[in-house]
């Protein structure tokens, strides 16, 4: 056998950083940038609904107890994240988030078939139930 595979049997005992030295830099920046909304509801309250204003009909709902829906308030808690992710970076990218996260979502949330389909005061208010389903058989996965 080659001296090259040769390995030795003694444990490294230096400590060994598990993060590369350019993600080490990504993660310090990363601490110092402060939210600027402590939560996703403070961010759709201050920014998301003033930056997407559409008109409500029966092709567009919003319930503003948006945070009864899990897949809303779920979505929403996600997009807020990239945004503030986002926000540090330049205007191109600022432009791509609205592009491929912002626009595609909020059309997609308050899509005709979306979470909010049943939403329709005074004749609904409820969040629709959930879908059945039957549990899979032992072993399937």
């Amino acid at each position: 056998m080659s001296a090259a595979y040769e390995f030795d049997d003694d444990p490294v005992t230096e400590t060994v950083s598990t993060v590369a030295p350019e993600l080490e830099d990504e993660t310090e920046a990363a601490a110092e940038r402060p939210l600027y909304f402590p939560n996703a509801e403070q961010w759709v309250q201050n920014w998301l609904l003033p930056h997407y204003r559409r008109k409500l009909s029966s092709g567009r709902r919003w319930d503003p107890e948006w945070w009864r829906y899990e897949e809303v308030g779920t979505i929403l808690e996600a997009l807020w994240e990239s945004w503030e992710q986002m926000r540090w970076e330049d205007a191109m990218t600022a432009v791509a988030w609205y592009r491929d996260y912002f626009w595609p979502v909020m059309d997609r949330l308050t899509a005709e078939d979306g979470p909010f389909w049943d939403y329709d005061p005074p004749r609904s208010t409820d969040v629709p139930p959930l879908w059945e389903a039957t549990p899979a058989p032992n072993g399937w996965f």
